[in-house]
């Protein structure tokens, strides 16, 4: 077992299917390690990809970034209000390990 201490967060990212493929690329270019799990959910259960990154504290704000460059907001219902595209969670780490 290749025991790792680096990863201290989750970044739990659930996002649009049409962004995230965008979004998994970006991060991958930028050298995180992305799990991608296609899921549905939301008001009109449409298909949203759940991204799964884990990063030093330190890597957090980048990820976010990131994905908020590749998610952008729009105003589905014309009323000047961006529509929520993106929910990210940030969760604390006990333990990592790749076997």
């Amino acid at each position: 077992m290749d025991e790792s201490k680096a990863a201290e967060r989750l970044v739990l990212a659930i996002i649009q299917s049409s962004h995230a493929g965008t979004v998994q690329t970006a991060l991958l270019d930028k050298k995180f390690r992305v799990t991608r799990i296609n899921t549905a959910g939301g008001f009109l259960r449409r298909g949203n990809v759940t991204l799964l990154v884990g990063v030093s504290s330190d890597q957090v704000d980048d990820v976010i970034e990131i994905i908020r460059e590749h998610t952008p907001q729009t105003d589905a219902d014309g009323e000047g209000d961006p529509e929520v595209a993106t929910m990210v969670f940030v969760l604390p780490v006990a333990r990592f390990a790749r076997i």
